[in-house]
């Protein structure tokens, strides 16, 4: 049985502590492995994307415990997902719902067992307890019954003869954009009236030019070698970019 439990959030430091220690109350050799827990605050979005792009690095049984929750306290669930041998535990806004889907055939249960929980901290008092739990060999089930999950679908860009619009999904530390495309189309490319360098890698582009690639995470991304492209185009996660193809600027 794995005893690996993987902790993403937005919580920055001193509170994901709190749950590490809740966890290794119950389950001392516990393995705790951090995603994140710089997640932007309250992006839900950019939470299920580094959850998605990470879970399937994890072995089989691995527990997932994520939480990016700006309705804490409220009427939402927290649930308990698991599929393709992997267990995925948090709040019912969509965070867990594109990992669990990437993995396999998602089945999604409420924690309806009640917890001593305080109105703010969800993370702590009611997701790690379950996380621990499930580590220990609780099956999903004894949780609460079948639920349908809020879903969250990075939704897919549209490409066409003029131009490909696209969403930042995610933005790195390093101010590269993530979008939801996974082929960079062929042609040449521009941002803002900005060519984009078509490269394999980072370092093919000269000294701060703005370049288009596909990353580890297997989709297309808007970076600036040794710069942001954050920043030179004044984007964030959520927002709608349009890139303009070649034949609509000659």
């Amino acid at each position: 049985m794995s005893r690996i439990i993987t902790l993403l959030s937005d919580f920055g430091s001193v509170y994901p502590a709190q749950m590490k220690g809740v966890i290794l109350e119950r389950v001392p050799d516990a393995v705790l492995v951090d995603i994140a827990h710089d997640i932007p605050p309250q992006d839900i979005r950019a939470g299920a994307f580094a959850l998605m792009t990470t879970a399937r690095h994890f072995p089989s049984g691995t527990v997932h415990l994520a939480v990016v929750d700006p309705t804490v306290g409220t009427k939402r669930l927290g649930i308990v997902i698991k599929s393709g041998g992997h267990l995925f535990v948090g709040p019912d806004n969509g965070l867990l719902v594109p990992a669990a889907r990437s993995l396999g055939r998602p089945e999604a249960h409420a924690i309806a067992r009640r917890f001593e929980a305080s109105p703010t901290f969800h993370g702590r008092d009611i997701f790690a307890p379950v996380a621990a739990l499930l580590a220990g060999g609780e099956s999903p089930d004894r949780f609460g019954p079948v639920v349908v999950p809020v879903d969250l679908d990075f939704g897919s860009a549209q490409v066409s003869s003029e131009k490909v619009v696209a969403r930042v999904v995610y933005v790195d530390r390093f101010g590269n954009l993530v979008l939801n495309l996974e082929q960079v189309p062929s042609g040449d490319l521009r941002l803002a009236g900005r060519v984009l360098r078509k490269v394999r890698t980072y370092a093919d582009a000269g000294g701060i030019e703005p370049l288009i690639t596909i990353g580890g995470h297997g989709h297309a991304e808007v970076a600036v070698n040794q710069g942001s492209a954050a920043e030179l185009f004044g984007l964030a996660g959520g927002d709608r970019i349009v890139l303009e193809r070649s034949n609509c600027l000659e």
